[in-house]
């Protein structure tokens, strides 16, 4: 088990590393926020073409900013979980009648609401160590520096933290989850393993580790770690949601037998992560939708896609998956 992780998060770090970077055409920009106007971190953000597909992933930075770069002229949905608030999503559009194809930039502001019984949000101390003062006196500054939303002094904060106790678990996580805000993958990724070298029992390392290999589209790395993180905490619906994703992105990919082998599995996973989410988490009909269509059954893909609509009629997706269900319903 434990050659199996190392040998998960060194094969990442090798791809990270040997990875060119795409040359840039249309950005959306973006931020998070309650209805109070707090700026909001750690938000996940999903960027799904015309609703359908999710081509990209990140996390919102302690000012609730996120970026998407690299667009193509279309019409996108950005999509935010953050636990303890409803999903929410918002459409954006590109022109595709801009002349000479000059990039363009979106700037999108998203407004997330609690749920009406949301919980507690978790705790800052992960992993409890004997640390000395002056590390936890550093981190303790770090973490109400990310709640004011001075991510750069944050990170200098972390990172004088870890100086003073190398073995810092909390600060080794929390600076690659910094990291990963910034867009800084291939640090974000060494912190994380770092991370896991002290700790490999803490089942937000890999998820964390997932959510980065997402980002990078590198979806059979993604699905392992989800799986680790399941098994280190097998009641959190998260993972399981994000394993069922990845597993339908490799679906795409690849041939019939794999392929059937994927889907059905992802179909257990998506189960699941409805279950343990107390069938409150309706992204999973989206999800179904997908695996179903990509199965060729139209019929239950549209199905699940009514069963979205009849839980969230006011999404504002909503008339996007309506359009879904027309297409769905118009093929022979």
């Amino acid at each position: 088990m434990i050659n199996r992780r190392r040998g998960l998060m060194a094969l990442a770090l090798m791809l990270v590393l040997a990875a060119a970077a795409a040359a840039q055409r249309s950005t959306i920009r973006g931020k998070v926020r309650t209805a109070n106007g707090n700026p909001v971190n750690n938000a996940i953000v999903e960027l799904r073409l015309g609703g359908g597909g999710i081509i990209g992933q990140t996390v919102t930075r302690n000012d609730g900013d996120f970026a998407f770069g690299g667009l193509e002229p279309a019409e996108y949905e950005v999509f935010v979980v953050m636990a303890g608030y409803q999903p929410t999503a918002q459409m954006v559009r590109f022109e595709s009648d801009m002349g000479m194809r000059m990039m363009q930039f979106l700037n999108v502001e998203i407004v997330i609401r609690p749920k009406p019984d949301a919980a507690p949000p978790p705790p800052t101390t992960l992993y409890a160590q004997d640390v000395p003062k002056v590390a936890r006196v550093a981190y303790e500054k770090a973490i109400a520096k990310l709640r004011e939303g001075k991510s750069g002094e944050a990170v200098e904060l972390l990172r004088t933290a870890i100086a003073e106790f190398s073995d810092y678990f909390d600060a080794h996580y929390m600076l690659g989850q910094e990291l990963f805000r910034a867009g800084q993958d291939r640090e974000a990724l060494e912190e994380v393993e770092r991370a896991r070298q002290i700790n490999d029992r803490q089942d937000a390392v890999y998820h964390l580790f997932g959510l980065i290999m997402m980002k990078e589209k590198k979806y059979a790395l993604a699905q392992r770690a989800f799986r680790e993180a399941e098994t280190l905490k097998p009641a959190n619906p998260l993972p399981h949601f994000h394993r069922g994703v990845a597993l339908i992105e490799l679906s795409l990919r690849e041939e019939r037998a794999q392929r059937d082998a994927d889907l059905e599995d992802a179909e257990r996973e998506l189960d699941r992560a409805w279950e343990l989410s107390e069938k409150r988490m309706h992204d999973v009909y989206l999800q179904r939708a997908r695996l179903y269509e990509r199965r060729g059954n139209r019929e239950a893909a549209a199905r699940e896609l009514e069963a979205y609509l009849k839980a969230e009629p006011d999404a504002r997706n909503a008339a996007n998956v309506r359009e879904a269900l027309t297409k769905l319903r118009s093929k022979k």
